[in-house]
């Protein structure tokens, strides 16, 4: 989409601070060229297209650490983005993610946004990486299976047109106050240092937008989001961002309110939402490494809501 050329200006500047040494890739042709403490992403960075749909690869500066940018063009006004990070695997050429966002965008006549709306966060997929000439890789996506059968294909760098995605509409904080100012909230706190079964609750991300802040917590084996926002953020009281079905819904009543928990496992919350007058939380925990559906118990919930604000 030529007419949003300059809105993607700014991701591709994250994009290039966040990617490791580009100056030694090589050729995207060659054979992957083992690197001793290089990170084997840096072989696939780099943009894959098909059809209307491209897909920009990225490194982190964590150990095999990898995200993408996912842009896909329904029309000349209208396009949706899905950004994600998460680890490379070297021996199957997979990465894997579980904190996928999408987002989905309207244009107006100046290719300015006109409008935005977050459909969805916590998707998990995996992208798998093809040698060759050229590479190619292929898109699993868990949450809407929008890919299935497609192939994408190394187009370069960077396309001529630029359009690589839509900046992430989440901004960083390095604390919760910081968040909860930056989303325009009178406050966010989540019981840091409290024990629960997973271990010892520290923070390990913060990051905000209007009307929402979030802190996300990781464990081991499990990913824990927490949230609060204005109702006005919500959907139907929904403020998770979770649209995912359960078999199992319920309610339960801790410290005076009543929260809805969601899960496959009976009594195990993948997601559980309340509201306290106009402010809406929400606590989602999955699982990695496969278990999709991990739960937090009914003890782990009254640890951590005795100590949200």
């Amino acid at each position: 989409m030529k007419k949003a050329t300059k809105l993607f200006a700014l991701l591709m500047t994250i994009m290039m601070v966040v990617t490791l040494g580009l100056s030694a890739c090589g050729s995207k042709t060659e054979e992957p060229v083992e690197d001793e403490g290089q990170n084997p992403i840096m072989n696939f960075i780099g943009t894959y297209a098909s059809g209307r749909a491209s897909i920009f690869i990225g490194a982190t500066d964590e150990s095999n650490g990898a995200n993408a940018t996912v842009t896909w063009s329904s029309s000349a006004a209208e396009n949706s983005t899905w950004v994600m990070s998460g680890t490379f695997d070297p021996e199957t050429l997979q990465f894997e993610y579980h904190d996928c966002v999408r987002t989905d965008y309207v244009y107006n006549e100046s290719g300015d946004v006109e409008s935005q709306e977050e459909v969805y966060t916590g998707g998990h997929g995996f992208m798998t990486f093809t040698d060759g000439d050229p590479l190619t890789l292929t898109w699993q996506d868990d949450q809407e299976h929008m890919a299935d059968d497609m192939v994408f294909e190394y187009v370069g760098m960077v396309p001529d047109d630029g359009s690589v995605g839509m900046a992430n509409p989440w901004s960083d904080a390095g604390t919760l106050a910081e968040a909860a100012e930056g989303a325009g909230l009178d406050g966010f706190s989540i019981p840091e240092g409290a024990e629960i079964s997973l271990g010892e609750v520290n923070l390990t991300e913060a990051r905000y937008m209007e009307g929402l802040a979030e802190a996300v917590v990781e464990f081991p084996a499990v990913e824990m989001t927490i949230r609060k926002g204005n109702a006005s953020a919500a959907t139907d009281g929904d403020i998770s961002g979770d649209y995912n079905e359960y078999a199992n819904t319920w309610t339960q009543n801790i410290k005076g309110l009543e929260v809805t928990c969601f899960g496959n496992r009976e009594g195990d919350a993948t997601k559980t939402i309340w509201q306290v007058d106009d402010t809406c939380y929400s606590i989602t925990a999955y699982g990695l490494g496969g278990d999709t559906d991990y739960g937090l118990s009914p003890d782990d919930l009254n640890s951590l809501i005795n100590g949200i604000q």
